[in-house]
């Protein structure tokens, strides 16, 4: 058992509470030149992050807020035809007009669906223009913020999905990365009926990635 599937369990017990994790923050930040006052914020996380991979950049309130809205969404897509239905309706700010026509690929909509409500429930413009195209998406967020080389929770991931180098292109949310692989949430995914789902790929493996995106 890893050390951290052990925690994990002890947590689950309840041997291991709220109050052992403030004291090993307020240790870590007594031994970092930080305040140790047992919050785990953005300096702390700087300095954890930089032990754990090497890399001192925090996740992007932003995106963890869409993170957060989209999860909310897993299991809602297409119903009645291809690309088509009221939550397809939704992502793309359109009319539902109850026929199971294609109203196109979504995959974009939905991540610019999820940026748009983050930003009124934080109350802060949006940062870049929305796209119902997943490079174009790709583009404007790491034009806004910045490229990442390591994925962090509510970072944008950008595929190629047709010839690479074409338009056609697929976007998600990374949700954790963890050993080499990254957890997502994805919408307009798979065959109809496509639904907002998780998944996950081994980045050792994929040949069509063509990066990570972080929302300033």
């Amino acid at each position: 058992m890893s050390a951290k599937d052990y925690n994990n369990h002890q947590l689950k017990l309840g041997t291991f509470s709220e109050e052992h994790v403030v004291a090993l923050v307020k240790f870590w930040q007594d031994h970092h030149n930080l305040e140790a006052d047992g919050y785990c914020g953005p300096r702390t996380q700087q300095t954890l992050n930089k032990e754990i991979n090497g890399s001192a950049d925090v996740s992007s309130a932003l995106g963890l807020k869409a993170l957060e809205i989209a999860t909310k969404e897993l299991g809602n897509g297409e119903i009645g035809g291809n690309n088509s239905g009221p939550h397809i309706a939704r992502y793309k700010g359109i009319p539902d007009d109850g026929n199971p026509d294609d109203d196109g690929a979504w995959c974009a909509s939905f991540v610019s669906y999820c940026c748009k409500l983050a930003a009124d429930e934080l109350n802060v413009k949006l940062p870049f223009k929305t796209s119902h195209g997943a490079k174009g998406l790709y583009k404007r967020i790491s034009k806004a913020g910045s490229k990442a080389t390591y994925p962090m929770p509510g970072d944008v991931v950008c595929w190629d999905r047709g010839a690479p180098g074409s338009w056609q292109g697929h976007i998600g949310f990374v949700e954790k990365y963890e050993h080499g692989r990254i957890y997502t949430i994805e919408g307009n995914s798979g065959r109809f009926p496509s639904v907002v789902k998780r998944r996950n790929h081994d980045l050792n493996t994929e040949t069509r990635l063509i990066g990570f995106g972080r929302m300033p």
